[in-house]
């Protein structure tokens, strides 16, 4: 007997609770990747440990978020997104609620890192779109999907601050972890399944020695310098990062279905763009780390977290407004305009926060500035590489340079926790000073690095895909 046909009215219903479940998957998921850097020093306060040890609660989230989603990706594409989506949301909810309970340190970091996981429902649900949403509609709900991640990112800064003096430092790990059980419900009964891809190989060796190196290097930034024997253990530590990161890129460069195309290695402007990211993530969230500190401590403004996340509101809201008009002011300054002026905006940012008299408005300011020079400089650099890659190799590039400011964010906020507790206890005023510093030596650096990208564009050195 053939089965009548769903009213209209119902499928567009169906396809509206559809989008909606992945909108909240999206964000629940996106939430834990931001949600403890305006609390730092609160979480080391809490158990009795510094500034840069609590740090690790923010980097391990991002190392494992830049790592692993890809291969969370390749996994949606080999046994169905919606599969491995449902698999994946419970694995992050127990990380949250480890986190949710943890009486320690390491716990909480174990927690984090499955939290870090979730950067996977991102691809996952940008797959299950594509093939639920009427054609028509399917660009609409993608962009939908990819604000709704920025959106969970920043509001996690915001957000976090309140619920720390309203409720407490748990309510970090309780208020995604109610979304995503939500979302997970929702996941089952109105979400489509999609067609696999086809079979693959997940190169999980390349995820964990790319991770392996990143955190070697964090921890030559971080705890080598308080072990026996500083100057050795953070030269080891160094060594043996740079030897697992040259094996990582060695093996990407060989392997035939590698993700990095070899020839977009001797473009100028796609290394730059990728270096651009690393540097301006860098400083990204070494701001996220700084700025609530300060705020905080006693040396600082003496003010509670509610004010640390009104310190980052006006950056993010300038994130969300600025980034967008990327490709417009490429059109009256060229394909290296965005960058050069997103680089100098976040020098001129961070040049506000270093300088006296550091006050509310100042700090309100100078995050402006910087959150507004971030986010134009990193859409700068994606439409650089969108420029000079061609269409296939377009998704591969893209990718790492979101990897690169990932990593570039556990690096710039593992530093700016060292820096902070360089005198032990409290951070003086000097310490800021030091902090914010840091922080436009990588504005300076992005934007001696924009310079360098061709200003015109050869389409002859177009990237081919492999």
């Amino acid at each position: 007997m053939k089965k009548a046909p769903i009213p209209r009215s119902a499928a567009q219903l169906r396809v509206a609770a559809s989008l909606g479940t992945l909108v909240l998957a999206t964000i629940g998921a996106a939430l834990p990747l931001s949600m403890v850097a305006p609390t730092l020093a609160l979480t080391a306060a809490e158990f009795g440990t510094t500034a840069a040890e609590s740090s690790w609660t923010l980097t391990i989230v991002l190392v494992v978020a830049a790592t692993f989603t890809p291969v969370i990706g390749r996994l949606g594409d080999i046994y169905r997104p919606r599969r491995v989506l449902l698999i994946l949301i419970p694995i992050v909810c127990v990380g949250l609620l480890i986190a949710g309970i943890s009486t320690s340190m390491p716990e909480l970091i174990a927690g984090r890192a499955l939290q870090g996981l979730g950067g996977g429902v991102f691809p996952l649900a940008i797959s299950l779109a594509s093939h639920s949403m009427p054609h028509h509609r399917r660009a609409t709900a993608i962009g939908i999907l990819t604000s709704a991640f920025a959106t969970g990112t920043a509001l996690g800064v915001v957000i976090s601050g309140v619920l720390v003096d309203r409720i407490g430092t748990k309510a970090l790990a309780w208020v995604p972890f109610v979304l995503l059980t939500v979302a997970l419900a929702h996941i089952v009964a109105f979400v489509p399944t999609a067609p696999a891809k086809g079979r693959g190989r997940l190169h999980l060796r390349s995820a964990f020695t790319l991770a392996a190196g990143v955190l070697a290097l964090l921890l030559a930034v971080t705890e080598a310098p308080r072990w026996p024997i500083p100057v050795l253990a953070t030269i080891t530590c160094v060594v043996i990062g740079v030897a697992f990161l040259t094996a990582w890129g060695v093996h990407e460069v060989r392997r035939e279905d590698t993700s990095i195309h070899r020839h977009t290695l001797k473009i100028r402007a796609v290394w730059i763009a990728h270096v651009t990211a690393f540097l301006l993530g860098a400083a990204l969230f070494g701001t996220f780390v700084i700025l609530p500190v300060f705020a905080e401590s006693a040396s600082g403004l003496g003010q509670g977290a509610t004010i640390a996340g009104i310190l980052l509101l006006p950056a993010t809201v300038a994130m969300a407004l600025v980034g967008s008009l990327s490709g417009i002011l490429r059109t009256y300054l060229g394909r290296r305009g965005p960058i050069i002026l997103g680089a100098a905006l976040t020098v001129a940012g961070s040049i506000v926060l270093t300088l006296p008299p550091q006050n509310i408005p100042s700090l309100l300011a100078g995050s402006t500035l910087a959150g507004a020079g971030i986010a134009m400089g990193s859409a700068g650099a994606l439409n650089v590489l969108i420029d000079v890659s061609s269409t296939d190799a377009v998704a591969a590039v893209s990718s790492i340079n979101v990897v690169a400011r990932q990593i570039g964010g556990a690096f710039g906020a593992a530093t700016a926790a060292t820096l902070l507790t360089l005198h032990g206890g409290t951070p003086e005023p000097e310490t800021y000073t030091l902090a914010f510093t840091f922080i436009t030596t990588l504005g300076v650096a992005a934007f001696a690095l924009s310079l360098l990208i061709p200003s015109r564009r050869r389409v002859s050195r177009r990237v081919a895909g492999e």
